[in-house]
Formats: structure tokens, sequence, C-alpha cells
């Protein structure tokens, strides 16, 4: 308390100098401050090295899948999608997007004639830009790809991930200026309320404006450094307005009571001796909490827990050096333009009767809270979390109506399939190679919540019965052409082998009448050709199937000239085995065609061979993260491994790796809080107690969560759409944050009662008379934080609805059923243990003068 004391006299010795200095940093700040959101970043998902990522990154490093895509969406009200009108529009919109220099390629129905771009309704289609830039740059892009793809025939929408996180910077700054629309009126009326003075209630308002702007320029120069995620600006916001009021609240309080008897040279350092002290611990129980999102590896939590950090650290040193300083400025002052009459502290009476109320039933009270928080516990047990998408946005963001558009109208699994990594140890467009690709792709397709497999083998296969299918019309068109000719070519042959039989015939019968006669006598060879001619056509006819069969031979020998054959492995009926499709694809007619090589190529790198798994379900969903344990139990085929990444196994890998990280980060919290109190109030029952009450508050703010945001209660009244589940990440964010924020009242509540001890009341009245010391001004603080953090309920982001609407009952929770009731219960029922080992012992009085 020494320490306190000589830096409360130090801030009033040279409070001027201590103004001045705050001023310039506040200057230096707003300068900054405005700015931070432009270098904040999306995602932030990645970092523990999960097989969804090494997936990613094998697909970016050696497939030359694009790091980063957006979707564009088009609908032509009524148009048909595959007409030339809407098809004309929508290439004519992407034309300028084409030539961006960011841009790698755009796919479409054009270019593809792939049915999938086309909507169930066929008034839908859709693009993809793929871009050779990370997420982050391509955020700086979404704008430009908006104005170009704007066309007056149809109407587009930009998603994809650029496009949402773009959309939750702006959401954010909105955010963020409507919460502090509102939470700031109230807050003053609350403060006024509180003091009866505007001066008094002028200073914390004054102090959390000052915590945020400063923090907010702090990480400003951080996020230049290291990457630091979107929602950051909300929660620092959120934060540094709630603790600085708070702690203003405490502070001033205390000042003016000190002022009734001390002059403000005196008042000001025992104010920092008391008021201060419990701020600075109650602070770092706030920061140890918020510490425990460092123990995880992603950039979202990371920077959230090193941002808040920041906040808490600022708020604090705001605390006990602007804060000080002011007071010692303004003095007596703080009471000026009174509103109402000062009364011992709002409710002061009521608080009396409550404390009194409760020392003397303690076991019926513990029982009655026991059933209040069973009721808000309940709906934590069918509590189920997941990794939203664009749904966390508001309908009005173009990002989140292109998205909906999508899930509704196409085959939104298909867009966000598994991606599974195979290493065949052997050429992939190989037979041995596509017998694997084929074998694993046949064990995928069979595992439980998968729908198809598209490969390389199907790919390739596809084209083969494709080909077979073009030759087979070929054979049957020339076949049916040449059928058309036979008869008339075998009617021409019967008559070349009458003519050619019957000229030989005669030929020989005239050499014979010659040699018999020595001459040929006139009219001879007319009579012999008329006797001839007649027979021989009877000998030829007869012979016609012979004539027929072979004019067929010579007819299907020159089909078989004009139509290639088919590759071996591959049958007419379009059946084609791995060594087919190999064959296949080493024609000429597979290696001419840029579409086949474009797709072939995208499936194979080196030694590795891609497959891509569609779920039957929304990839968002538990049973998609069940598909991806199935598809991961498959066994490949012999010599093969394979890794399974995507969406659906990007998101399970996220929340396991999350997860497996929540005990130690818990055990980190629970234990530096508890060894914190343990130093603060010399007692080993007090900290486990404060422990306990501040788990079952933040218990009761997890039961709120669920009841809300998964089963969509009151999704009317804080205008979004129920997720069915909760955010992954909302859970540990929550604990995080609202185990060090409601210690705060914790802290103040058992440093009045432990004064009180210390100055020789019994533990029944120093519990009575610290319930009533600081119960208004508490009631004062809690009703603060939970206007601040309130409001953020009510702004456009559900993260960031969530975690205000959790901190507002957990505060709730704890300022009223913990603090009036639980605590000084158990405090009743434990008596002098309460203070086990520490008892009584001599301390320091505020003025750093040792007292017995």
């Amino acid at each position: 308390m020494r320490g306190f004391y000589q830096l409360g006299t130090f801030a009033y010795r040279f409070r001027w100098a201590v103004l001045v200095v705050w001023a310039a940093i506040l200057i230096f700040s707003a300068f900054f401050a405005p700015d931070l959101s432009g270098r904040l970043k999306g995602g932030g998902f990645e970092g523990s090295n999960s097989e969804a990522e090494r997936v990613q990154n094998v697909m970016s490093d050696e497939f030359g899948v694009s790091p980063a895509a957006l979707t564009v969406v088009f609908t032509g009200d009524g148009l048909d999608a595959t007409g030339q009108e809407f098809q004309n529009a929508q290439e004519q919109a992407l034309e300028e997007v084409r030539k961006m220099d960011e841009v790698r390629y755009v796919a479409s129905y054009a270019g593809s004639k792939d049915g999938r771009f086309i909507s169930r309704d066929g008034e839908k289609s859709y693009a993809i830009v793929a871009f050779g830039v990370s997420i982050d740059q391509a955020r700086n892009v979404v704008a430009d790809v908006r104005s170009k793809v704007r066309s007056e025939e149809l109407n587009t929408y930009v998603t994809g991930a650029p496009a949402v996180y773009q959309d939750l910077e702006a959401a954010s700054n909105e955010d963020v200026q409507r919460a502090e629309k509102y939470a700031f009126p109230f807050a003053v009326v609350i403060l006024i309320f509180a003091f009866g003075t505007l001066v008094a209630a002028g200073v914390p308002v004054v102090i959390g404006g000052a915590s945020v702007l400063t923090s907010l320029a702090i990480i400003y120069f951080f996020a230049g450094a290291y990457d630091m995620s979107v929602f950051v600006l909300t929660l620092s916001t959120m934060l540094g307005l709630g603790l600085g009021i708070d702690y203003a609240l405490f502070f001033v309080s205390r000042f003016r009571e000190e002022l009734e008897d001390y002059s403000v040279a005196e008042a000001v350092p025992r104010t920092v001796a008391t008021a201060g002290r419990s701020i600075f611990f109650s602070g770092t129980a706030v920061l140890i909490g918020l510490s425990g999102l460092l123990f995880f590896p992603f950039m979202f939590m990371r920077s959230i827990g090193f941002a808040g950090v920041i906040v808490v650290f600022v708020s604090v040193v705001a605390a006990l050096t602007f804060l000080p300083a002011l007071l010692g400025v303004i003095g007596p002052r703080v009471n000026w333009l009174r509103i109402r009459r000062q009364s011992g502290g709002p409710g002061a009476g009521f608080w009396s009767r409550s404390a009194e109320l409760v020392m003397r039933h303690p076991l019926i009270v513990i029982v009655l809270v026991a059933g209040i928080l069973a009721a808000l516990l309940f709906p934590v047990g069918h509590m189920k979390v997941g990794i939203p998408e664009a749904t966390v946005l508001p309908q009005k963001y173009e990002s989140r109506a292109g998205d909906d558009l999508l899930k509704e109208n196409f085959e939104y699994a298909a867009l966000n399939p598994m991606e599974i990594v195979a290493n065949l140890g052997r050429d992939p467009l190989s037979a041995d190679g596509l017998t694997d690709v084929r074998d694993l792709g046949e064990k995928v397709r069979d595992a439980e919540g998968v729908s198809r497999v598209e490969s390389v083998y199907t790919v390739g296969a596809g084209a083969a019965r494709d080909y077979a299918t073009r030759v087979g019309d070929a054979r049957a068109e020339a076949e049916r052409a040449a059928g058309g000719r036979v008869d008339g070519l075998v009617q021409e042959q019967i008559q070349v082998e009458i003519q050619k039989n019957t000229d030989e015939t005669v030929r020989q019968q005239l050499s014979e009448v010659e040699a018999t006669y020595g001459t040929v006598p006139s009219g001879t060879e007319e009579q012999i050709r008329a006797e001839v001619e007649p027979r021989v056509a009877e000998e030829v006819r007869g012979a016609e199937d012979e004539i027929r069969a072979e004019v067929q031979r010579r007819v299907s020998a020159e089909v078989d000239s004009r139509v290639p054959e088919l590759p071996e492995g591959v049958s007419t009926d379009g059946d084609a085995t791995p060594e087919g499709v190999a064959n296949f694809l080493e024609l000429p007619a597979a290696r001419d065609s840029e579409e086949l090589e474009t797709a072939v190529d995208s499936y194979v790198a080196g030694d590795r061979s891609l497959l891509r798994a569609v779920t039957e379900e929304n990839p968002y969903t538990q049973r998609a993260y069940g598909a991806v344990d199935a598809v991961r139990a498959v066994e490949a085929p012999a010599g093969t491994d394979f890794i399974v990444g995507g969406l659906s196994a990007g998101q399970k890998d996220f929340i396991s790796s999350l997860y497996q990280r929540v005990p130690l980060a818990a055990a980190f919290v629970i234990g530096v809080t508890y060894l914190i109190l343990l130093v603060t109030f010399r007692s080993v029952l007090l900290p486990l107690k404060a422990v306990i009450v501040n788990i079952l508050s933040l218990s009761a703010s997890y039961g709120a969560v669920v009841f809300v945001f998964q089963d969509g209660n009151l999704s009317g009244l804080l205008n979004f759409t129920p997720l069915g589940f909760v955010d992954a990440t909302l859970p540990i964010l929550m604990f995080c944050t609202i185990f060090g924020v409601s210690m705060d009242y914790e802290v103040f509540l058992l440093s009045r009662i432990r004064e009180a001890y210390e100055n020789g009341d019994s533990n029944t009245a120093s519990v009575s008379k610290g319930l009533v010391a600081t119960a208004g001004i508490i009631t004062s603080a809690a009703a603060i934080i939970i206007v601040v953090t309130g409001a953020f309920a009510f702004t456009g982001i559900i993260l960031t609805k969530a975690v205000g609407l959790g901190l507002a009952v957990a505060v709730f929770v704890d300022a009223t059923v913990i603090r009036v009731l639980l605590v000084p219960a158990t405090m009743r029922i434990l008596g002098d243990w309460n203070w086990w080992p520490g008892g009584r012992k001599a301390t320091f009085r505020a003025d750093g003068k040792k007292h017995d």
C-alpha cells in the first residue's frame, strides 16, 4: 500500500506535468487511432499446422490453386441464365475484371458450359474470380471488382472470403460508431445518478475516452508489424470504454469520500493507496484473463488477447496517473454542478437491509441462488460449436446477400468440397497411378456423408467416355452412309462381273471357232454373246451373296480407315479401365484439347494427385465434419497415403486444435488469478470462492448465449439470423474476457470487507459494511458495463453481439445474484475461516503509516 500512496503523492505533486504528458499522448493518438481499421486483417484461423493447413499449402505451392477467390453471383429478373442475352451481359460485366493484374483467371458458364454454374431455377449464374495474391491483398481490390462487374441488365453480388472480410471491416467501424452513440449517453446518465454532480460524472467519461483513444493508437502501430484481426477494433473499444469508465468510477467515488476528511493533497494519495490498489489488482486479474488468449496459435485469438492486454494496461495506467492528476487539479470542484442531493449513495437503505437479511439466513439464500443459477445454466447442456461464415454479417452487406443466394440456389457443398491430396509414389497418369486414384476415390465416395468424388480418373474417364461416344457416333454415321451404298455397289459389282465373265467366255469360244475353221464368220461373236450372256448373268447373280460380302468388307475397311479405333481399355459403351484412361490421355485427341489438359493438370502435381469429395450436407454443418472423419478413416491403396483438407476439414481441425489448448489456457488464467488474489487478501478460501463464483457468472452468460444465438430466441429483437450453433471461438473469448472483468467487483467488494476486518470488525459486520459501502458504486459500475457491452449486442456482427450480450449478462448476474446474495452468504457461513491463514495483521494505513 505504501508504494501506491507514494505514486499518488507523485501524481499530485507533478499533476500539471502529468496532464501535459497525457494531453500530448491524446493529441498524438488522435492522428492514428481513426486509421486502425485499415491495418486490421480478416481470417486468422491458421497457425496450428493442422492436416487441413498442410493440404492448403500443398494446393497453393504444388497444384497452383489460387490462394484467394471471389464469387460473383448474377441474377437477371427472370432471364434464362443460359440464354444469349444473360450470358452476353455476364461476360461483358466480367470483361474488365479479366484485365486486372491481380486476377489469375475467371471461370464461368460461358467458358466451360458446366451446368454447376447455373442455378436450379435456371435464372441465376455465378463466376469464380481467382487471384494470384493472398486473401488480405485481395481484400484491397474487392471494391474495384464490385465496381467493374456492375451491369445494367443484371444484378451482381460479390462474395467470397476477401469480400466477407472487407465487409467485416466496414461493419466493425459501423458497430463501434453505433455502440458509442448509445453507450456514452446512457453511461453519462448512470454516472450523474451515481455521483449527483455533472463534474464528477464527466471525469470517468474523459478517462474512458482517453483509454480507448490511446489503446487504439498503440494497437495501430503494432498492427503495422504484426497481423491483427478485424475484431480487435470492436472488442478493444468495448473493453476500453467499460473498464476505463468503471475504474474511474471507483476512483472518483473514493476520492470524494476522502475529500470529506482530508485536503486534496492528502485525498489524492489516499485514494490511490486504496481504490488505486484495488484497480491495479483488478486490472491485473483482467489482464491475466485476456493473456489466456495468447496460448492459442491463431492470429484471430492472439491478436484479440494482445490488444486486450494493451487496453487493460492503458486503462490501469490512466486510472493511476491521469486520473489522480486530473482530480488533483479539479479538487473540491468535483462536486460542482450538483443535480441531486447526495444521500449515502443510491439505494443505501436497500443494500443495508439486504445485507442484514442475507446475514440472518445464509443457507436459504445459497439454496435460492443455486436454483436461479441452475435455470440460467440449463441451456449450456445442449451447446453446439461451429464456425460461421458470411452469416455473421447483417443481410444488408453484399457478401452476405451473395452467399445467401449461393446457398439457396446452387449446390453449395460443391463450391467448398473436401480436398484430398494423395501421395502415389508414381506417375498419377500412368495405368497404375490411375488405378490407385480410382480405388481411393471409390472408397471415399462410399464414406458416410460423401455425395460424389471428382479426380483425375473421373475427369479422364469422363473424357474417354465422351470420346468413345463421339467415335461411336462417327462410326454409326459412316456405317449408315456406307450401308446406303452397299446395294448399289453390289449391283455395280454384279454388272462388272457379268461383263467380265461374258467377255472372257465369248473370247474363249471365238478362239475355238477360229482354231476349227481358220476364220470367224461374220455375226458369230454376236450370236455367241447372245447365247452366253444370259447364262453368265444367271451364274453371277447366283453368287450375289459372296459379292455382297466382299462389298461389305470393302465398305467396312473404308469406314475403319476414316474412323479411329478406340484405345485398349475403352469400350464402345464408354466404360474405361485405368489402363484405358491412360491410353486415351496419350491420344492426339486428348493432348490437343486445351480444356482437358487444363482439367487434368489441376488434379496432378508430380507424384501427387488431388481428389475432391462433395459432401451431402452444407460444409459448415456437424454432418460435414463427420464426413471428414469418415474420409480420414478410409484405408488407402497399398503404397499410397493421403491427407484431407478443404473447408469442412479446416474448420474441424481448427475447432479440435482450439479446444486442445483450452485446459492449459484455463489452468493458467484460473491458477494465476488465484495466486494474485491469495497475495492480495492473504487468504486461501476467499480466492477459491472468488474463482468459483466467477465461473458461475461465466456459465450463466454461456447459457444466455446458447439461448439467444444458438436457439434463436430474441433474434428478431437483436436482428440476426440464428446459426443453430455457437461460434467455436466465442466460449473461449468469453472465458478470457469475462473471467477477469467479473473479478473486478469481487476485488472491490472484498477489498472493502478486508479493510473493515483489518480495522477490528467481526467477520459478519465486515461483510455487511463492505456490501453497504460498495453496493451503490458497484451497482453503478455494473450498470455502465451492462450499458456499454449491451450496446454492442445491437450491432451488426454476430460475434460482437454475442460477446457484448455475454459480458452484459455475466456482469448483471455477478453484480446482483452473486455479489448481493451468494458472496455474503458464503462468507457468513465460513466466518473467520475466510481470512485463514492471514487473519488480522498489522497493516499500513492509506497514508503509508503502520497501525496495529
